[in-house]
């Protein structure tokens, strides 16, 4: 009898204790509250957990791909949480990384996720600078205008960018309109675009508005070949007006053969501003190493040669392999 009484108060103690387990079980708990799918080098970070109870210590890592540990550092839950932020090193192997998860007594977690590489800033192409000057000519008024595009993308290219000129007078009326295609505008590049129109009935432009568009976009490669020694010069036939900017490309690619440009420049007077712009080409193929000269001559006759002080050049080129 007293056998199974001592029998039956073990049961009952490990009972007890079973419950007791149980009970600490059921109010000590962690798990995640928010772990990134994907973390960027170089960019910041966060994660997440849930704790039970709250006021407990936690301590987070994370384990990358090589192996390489960063220490994330202790937090203390609050409100049942304990969160962390930090920047993944721009060196980060690339893959898959761990995070890891101590909480005390309310026990540890761990997750994996990918590390990829930084994202790249998107190509857009904005307006810096813009202006115009105009001449009456005959029975209409021509323009000149010139526009300094920029793409603050470092990784992409803006390819197709089309550009909508309107002509504006005093009354806020619209009294033409031109539109210029560009093949590409380079990463992190400007594009000095120039161009004229002839309005028939010598209406007086007073603004510019300009609407810019872009089809796509590509990783950054090279487009332009060098321009150097660049000049505005006078027309020689009409004088007290811009005939034409003037300068020299030379082919900087070592293995392909430049065929053709399309040149473009926008005129400066000398305190910066805008004042017009010019165009040109060339089509003779230039060998690499090889320079050349060349003359943009479209679009500068209403420019007046006092007020032009410099000019800056855009050049797209086409190429081919050297057979």
């Amino acid at each position: 009898m007293l056998a199974r009484s001592l029998t039956l108060a073990a049961l009952i103690g490990l009972t007890l204790t079973a419950s007791a387990g149980a009970a600490l079980d059921a109010s000590s708990s962690v798990r995640f509250g928010f772990v990134p799918k994907r973390a960027f080098q170089g960019q910041p970070a966060s994660l997440s957990v849930v704790v039970r109870p709250t006021g407990v210590r936690c301590t987070a890592s994370v384990r990358y791909a090589n192996g390489a540990r960063q220490g994330l550092g202790p937090v203390v839950a609050r409100a049942g949480k304990a969160a962390w932020k930090w920047k993944v090193p721009p060196q980060a192997r690339l893959g898959t990384a761990r995070a890891n998860v101590a909480c005390g007594r309310a026990g540890g977690v761990a997750r994996t996720f990918a590390v990829v590489g930084a994202p790249t800033a998107p190509a857009k192409v904005v307006v810096r600078k813009s202006g115009f000057s105009q001449r009456v000519r005959f029975t209409g008024r021509e323009v000149s205008y010139g526009i300094v595009l920029h793409n603050p993308s470092p990784e992409n290219d803006a390819l197709s960018v089309t550009v909508l000129v309107n002509f504006v007078d005093a009354t806020n009326r619209v009294v033409d309109t031109d539109s210029e295609r560009i093949d590409a505008v380079g990463a992190g590049t400007e594009y000095y675009l120039g161009g004229t129109t002839s309005i028939p009935d010598a209406s007086q432009v007073s603004s510019l508005e300009i609407v810019v568009r872009i089809a796509g976009q590509a990783p950054k490669r090279k487009l332009s070949p060098a321009i150097s020694d660049v000049l505005v010069q006078e027309s020689r036939y009409d004088r007290g007006w811009v005939g034409a900017v003037v300068g020299q490309i030379q082919n900087d690619w070592a293995t392909m053969l430049l065929t053709r440009t399309k040149i473009s420049a926008v005129v400066f007077d000398s305190a910066g501003n805008v004042i017009g712009g010019a165009t040109g080409s060339t089509f003779e193929g230039q060998l690499p190493g090889v320079r050349a000269y060349f003359n943009a001559s479209g679009a500068v006759t209403a420019i007046p040669f006092d007020r032009a002080a410099s000019a800056s050049v855009s050049v797209l080129g086409s190429y081919e392999a050297i057979s």
